[in-house]
């Protein structure tokens, strides 16, 4: 058996060039975008509601829900090519969940997909 400073120091050894890799963040990889930085915090969406620049989460829900009646599951917030973007999950009639994304600004619904 080898003592454990010998194990520590074969364990270092072996380690070592992984080291970089390891402490890498996820958008420094190749291919990966830096939207995620770039969408607006909850505390910054009452903000635009006010400047004029975003709907009301409300006014949105009402178009959503009367193009799609059902139970609201679930909104998320995006980012698609510089528009914010409200993904609406609905669940319909037969368990069916629906998702619509809405441009944020315009109120124009820009994609409907069934899970």
């Amino acid at each position: 058996m080898y003592p454990p400073r010998t194990l520590v120091f074969v364990c270092l050894v072996l380690l070592w060039p992984s080291l970089p890799v390891l402490s890498a963040h996820a958008d420094d990889l190749p291919g990966r975008s830096r939207e995620a930085d770039d969408l607006p915090s909850h505390e910054d969406l009452p903000e635009r509601v006010h400047e004029g620049k975003i709907l009301p989460l409300a006014v949105l829900k009402a178009k959503v829900l009367a193009k799609l009646p059902g139970e609201l599951i679930d909104v998320s917030v995006d980012r698609h090519d510089d528009r914010i973007i409200y993904e609406f999950r609905i669940l319909r009639g037969g368990g069916q969940v629906t998702e619509m994304e809405v441009d944020a600004a315009s109120g124009r619904i820009v994609e409907i997909e069934n899970e």
